[in-house]
């Protein structure tokens, strides 16, 4: 054989092997043995290239091998634990990707109201609440519903006449606004003409003589708040109980999608259980930028919280942007008029170019961003930014931007998610929606909401999330993968009859494969941590859960009710048996 043609044999071998290498799922060292092997168990790997195994091997707090039962003997010795799971079913651990657990834990002393069917069985719930905690120096409530009220929202002195004698504060049923009375005011020292952050947005509504009504809507209701609530012993047990619940559950990583102005009290108390050795999960958290003012200096904050708290646990990492509002109040940016209040569309909370120079100081500084948009109009703002950003940098941002909640998207946009690499994240707990009762405002766009399948079609990357923020919302199931699963492969409630009309088109009923990568690989990218974290794959984190029904074929509408019988992190068996 002539030497250049061995060379070309040797060469075509050598990339032979290579390729053959890089298509297994076995580490690069063939010698490792692992600590323990997971076998005779339905795996699902969330890896697209392979995304069922049946065996996978673990050392330490690393993955070594997932793949055919055949080759996991290579990784055996006589100290490996070989778990015989009795074809039960192996998932990643799950990935929060929007939670609020500091939220829950300030917001633990809000007392719910009943649903309500008319203003005056409303008002009868106000009054029976006052007289049944009589006892109490400040009432914190939620619960009152919008469409009682108007767009111009409710007044203090309807308050007033029920308790003038202590403050109340009751929030709507989103949360995005607050009833306040006369002496919530007077003791919140905002004065008489509070400054509005973003006029249309986030206001302190005012009667025809110029005087506060007492509604207070979106961050101004967040900073008006702050004023009264401090994060003490028993908010922090609330938040121990709120992770380990989400943990007990099988999320393994979470993203705290901000506390409006109380950060370092919420973060104070996350680090002081990761020292006790009481924080079971990976917290990524953020800086909430929420008011136009904090723009110049949103980034240092950030990094200021980073630097105090980070650990190993512990990364705040991500700036947040609470960009408008929600349908609800009629504060979400919309492409078009609301119909029950021309004129209207909402406002965002700065413009298109002063997003667009932050994404390049985030671009530059290597943070990531998570933003808040609910209307057609400020998500396309937020794609128009994002664009003229690549386009003056002259390549794709070296961060990863994620867009939030997504009530209604322009169907012009949904092919511009891929194109430019933006992440959708979805609450699929909400995605049951009652399109009738959002069609006051929206008219026809309210039939298509959170188009999470339409996206996908497109080739967009979406992920998911729990987003709950009081405690009845946490009561209810709300904040479990699990209800989150089965919402969004339903669309239709769990207390829902089976026959019931499932929201918006059956397009947008995901399969559980899609909602499962959702709150796996997906959120990990939104984390830039893919590589380490949300799939079942040799050298990643050894984050999985044991599932004794098989989430792909047992009954769809008993999803909701499912707990993990294990839950392993690093490695390690946090909750459950194997």
């Amino acid at each position: 054989m002539k030497p250049i043609n061995l060379l070309v044999v040797l060469l075509v071998l050598g990339l032979g092997v290579l390729l053959q290498s890089c298509n297994s799922d076995k580490p690069s060292d063939i010698k490792a043995k692992a600590d323990h092997l997971y076998t005779g168990a339905t795996i699902f790997t969330s890896n697209p290239e392979a995304p069922w195994a049946q065996a996978m091997a673990v050392k330490g707090d690393r993955i070594l091998f997932t793949g055919a039962r055949e080759e996991a003997d290579d990784f055996i010795h006589a100290n490996t634990t070989i778990h015989n799971l009795n074809n039960q079913l192996i998932l990643p651990g799950f990935i929060d990707a929007h939670a609020h657990p500091g939220s829950i834990a300030l917001n633990n002393q809000l007392i719910s109201l009943p649903e309500a069917e008319s203003l005056t069985a409303q008002m009868a719930d106000i009054a029976e609440l006052l007289e049944t905690h009589a006892d109490l120096p400040v009432i914190y409530a939620i619960g009152w519903e919008n469409n009682f009220f108007g767009i111009e929202g409710p007044d203090r002195k309807v308050l007033d006449q029920l308790d003038a004698s202590r403050p109340i504060l009751i929030f709507d049923s989103t949360m995005h606004s607050l009833w306040v009375n006369s002496k919530a005011l007077d003791m919140s020292g905002i004065g008489d003409n509070p400054e509005d952050p973003v006029p249309n947005f986030s206001y302190y509504q005012r009667d025809k003589n110029g005087q506060l009504t007492g509604y207070i809507t979106e961050s101004a209701a967040s900073l008006f708040l702050t004023r009264f609530f401090t994060m003490g012993n028993k908010e922090t047990a609330v938040l121990q109980s709120f992770l380990n619940y989400l943990s007990e559950r099988g999320v393994t990583t979470l993203f705290d999608a901000g506390n409006f102005g109380l950060d370092d009290e919420v973060y104070q108390a996350v680090s002081q259980l990761e020292q006790q050795g009481l924080l079971p999960l990976r917290y990524h958290g953020s800086y909430t930028l929420y008011l136009p003012q904090q723009l110049p200096t949103a980034i240092a904050e950030l990094k200021r919280l980073g630097e105090r708290y980070n650990s190993e646990k512990i990364r705040i990492d991500t700036l947040k942007i609470f960009y408008d509002g929600v349908i609800e109040t009629r504060t979400a940016h919309l492409l078009e008029d609301y119909i029950d209040t021309p004129g209207n569309r909402g406002e965002s909370l700065f413009s298109e170019q002063a997003l667009y120079q932050l994404l390049l100081e985030l671009d530059q500084e290597r943070i990531n961003v998570h933003i808040h948009a609910l209307g057609d109009q400020s998500s396309n703002t937020v794609l128009n930014a994002v664009e003229q950003a690549r386009n003056t940098l002259g390549r794709p941002l070296a961060i990863q931007v994620t867009i939030t909640h997504l009530h209604i998207v322009d169907p012009a946009d949904f092919k511009r998610y891929q194109a430019l690499e933006v992440i959708a994240n979805f609450t699929p707990a909400w995605h049951g929606y009652d399109d009738a009762y959002y069609a006051e405002a929206l008219g026809e766009r309210a039939y298509h909401p959170y188009p999470a399948g339409a996206l996908l079609e497109q080739g967009a990357t979406i992920n998911f999330s729990s987003d709950v923020y009081f405690p009845s919302e946490w009561e209810d199931g709300s904040a479990s993968p699990f209800m989150g699963i089965q919402v969004g492969h339903t669309r239709q409630y769990s207390w829902d009859k089976p026959d019931s009309k499932p929201s918006g088109p059956v397009t947008e009923q995901l399969s559980l494969e899609t909602m499962v990568q959702g709150y796996t690989l997906n959120g990990a990218k939104q984390l830039s941590r893919q590589n380490s974290l949300g799939s079942l794959q040799a050298g990643k984190k050894a984050d999985f859960i044991v599932l004794e029904k098989n989430l792909f074929t047992m009954d769809k509408y008993a999803i909701h009710q499912v707990l993990p019988k294990a839950v392993v992190v690093d490695g390690q068996l946090i909750h459950g048996t194997l």
